[in-house]
C-alpha cells in the first residue's frame, strides 16, 4: 500500500503529556530474588560443613554441583543487570531522538503519514537492543572464593592457596607448600573473629587489631616486614579464615573423640 494512502502514520514522536507514562516502563527488579538465592547457597555450604565429617570423601562433587549452580545464578544476575541497563539506555536514546522530532499536530500529521517526517519506533529500537550479544560475567564474591577453596581446606585447614584473586573463569587452584597459621600474630590465640587487611591481606583477630590500633588513626601493619600503614577502616571480615578455623575445630573435636574411644577400648 502506498504511504500516501495510509491514513495513520507509521510512527510519531512521544507526546509531551505522555512522558510520565513512558517513564513508568521499566524492567522488573529481581535483585531481592538473586540475593535470596545467594543466601540459600551460603546456608547450604554452612550446613554441609556442619553436618559432614572432614574425613568424609566425595565432598568435592557436592561442592562442584553447588559451584555450578552459583555460577549459573550469577550469570543470570549479570544478564539481568545488563538488560536493565540496556533498557535504561534505550529509553534515554528514544526520548532524545523523539524530542528532536517536530511535535505531532494538524500541520505535521500528513508529513508523518507520508513519511516526509519520521519518528523513532520504540519496538524497533528494543528489537535491535535485544539481539545484541550480552557479555555476562560471574561475580567473584566471597561465596565463590569459599566454594573454590573448600575442597582443599576440607582436607587440610592450614594449606596455602595463593591465587584466590584469580579470575572467576580460572577454576584451577595451585597449592604451594607451607602452612597457614590459625592463630592471631597479635594475641597468639586461635582466631575468633578474623579480619583481613584490604591493603596487604594480613589477617588478625578483631580484638587484637583493635587493641593494637587503639589511640591511633593509622599505624604500621603489625605483621613483621610489612610496609603498609593501616587503620581499622582497612579491615574486613575474612570468611576464608573463619572457615579454616571452623573445620580445624571440627577435626580437633573428632580427634579428641577418637582418642577417648581408644582409651575406653584399652580399658
Amino acid at each position: 500500500m502506498d504511504l500516501n494512502d495510509n491514513p495513520i502514520p507509521n510512527s510519531v514522536p512521544l507526546h509531551q503529556k505522555s512522558g510520565r507514562y513512558f517513564h513508568t516502563l521499566h524492567v522488573q527488579d529481581l535483585s531481592n530474588l538473586y540475593q535470596q538465592c545467594y543466601k540459600q547457597i551460603d546456608e547450604t555450604v554452612n550446613q554441609l560443613v556442619d553436618s559432614t565429617s572432614p574425613s568424609t570423601t566425595g565432598i568435592s562433587e557436592q561442592i562442584a554441583d553447588i559451584t555450578s549452580t552459583y555460577k549459573l545464578i550469577s550469570t543470570y544476575e549479570s544478564e539481568s543487570n545488563l538488560f536493565h541497563e540496556g533498557i535504561k539506555d534505550l529509553k534515554e536514546n528514544f526520548k532524545q531522538i523523539s524530542d528532536a522530532c517536530p511535535q505531532i499536530d494538524l500541520s505535521t500529521w500528513d508529513k508523518y503519514r507520508t513519511g516526509e517526517l519520521t519518528a523513532p519506533k520504540l519496538s524497533e529500537l528494543y528489537l535491535s537492543m535485544s539481539t545484541a550479544e550480552l557479555t555476562a560475567t560471574v561475580n567473584n564474591t566471597d561465596t565463590l572464593k569459599i566454594l573454590k577453596v573448600l575442597p582443599y581446606i576440607w582436607n587440610d585447614p592450614t594449606c596455602v592457596i595463593p591465587d584466590l584473586q584469580s579470575p572467576a573463569g580460572e577454576d584451577d587452584l595451585q597449592i604451594e607448600g607451607g602452612k597457614i597459621e590459625l592463630t592471631c600474630p597479635i594475641t597468639c590465640k586461635p582466631y575468633e573473629a578474623p579480619l583481613i587487611s584490604k591493603k596487604c591481606n594480613h589477617v588478625f583477630d578483631k580484638d587484637g587489631i583493635q587493641n593494637y590500633l587503639q589511640g591511633y588513626t593509622t599505624r604500621d601493619c603489625p605483621q613483621a616486614a610489612c610496609s603498609q600503614v593501616v587503620s581499622m577502616r582497612d579491615f574486613v571480615k575474612d570468611p576464608i579464615m573463619e572457615l579454616r578455623c571452623k573445620i580445624a575445630r571440627i577435626k580437633e573435636s573428632q580427634e579428641q573423640d577418637k582418642r577417648s574411644n581408644q582409651a575406653v577400648d584399652v580399658l
